[in-house]
């Protein structure tokens, strides 16, 4: 395995997700072969070519691949992406096969699926639990079935910031 980080590099060794308040779409470790790209995800450049990376302490990291859209919504969040290598001789660059954020403005974020029961704003989370968030927006309770990050306050529900991922139906 080959890893990039934003502070140290490691080289054929498993790297685990812990310590990412349990928002991980990544496996506990990685397999041979298998690239990790760890910092903060920029978007670079202007349209109709606008690349996705992730800057790393050994410099950028281009994210391709399907993943790559919904990463790139995550912009100025910390990140760790597993993926493999796209196989070209170009810059540093990672075929995302999964990734998990690992702090946005310094807080852990809760990612999953926005739901609406009995009027109560949920989170779904990929491990099927279900948060009640406080303090959603028309705005939020409007984006029910898009895959959202969540940052909260100490209780663990009160919103502080929020963004879409994947809307609804993506």
């Amino acid at each position: 395995m080959k890893a990039w980080t934003g502070m140290l590099v490691v080289a054929l060794a498993p790297l685990g997700a812990s310590g990412c308040g349990g928002n991980s779409s990544v496996p506990e470790s990685a397999e041979a072969g298998e690239l990790v790209a760890e910092g903060t995800v920029r978007q670079v450049g202007s349209a109709p070519t606008v690349t996705t990376r992730i800057e790393t302490g050994d410099g950028p990291v281009v994210v391709i691949g399907p993943l790559a859209s919904e990463i790139a919504r995550a912009a100025g969040a910390v990140a760790r992406v597993r993926g493999i290598s796209p196989g070209d001789s170009g810059p540093k660059a990672i075929r995302a096969e999964s990734y998990n954020l690992v702090s946005v403005d310094g807080l852990s974020p809760l990612v999953g699926v926005l739901e609406l029961e009995d009027d109560r704003i949920v989170l779904r989370t990929e491990d099927g639990q279900g948060v009640e968030l406080i303090g959603g927006s028309a705005r939020m309770r409007e984006a029910t079935g898009s895959k959202v990050w969540v940052t909260t306050r100490d209780d663990g529900r009160s919103i502080v910031r929020w963004g879409i991922l994947r809307e609804q139906g993506q």
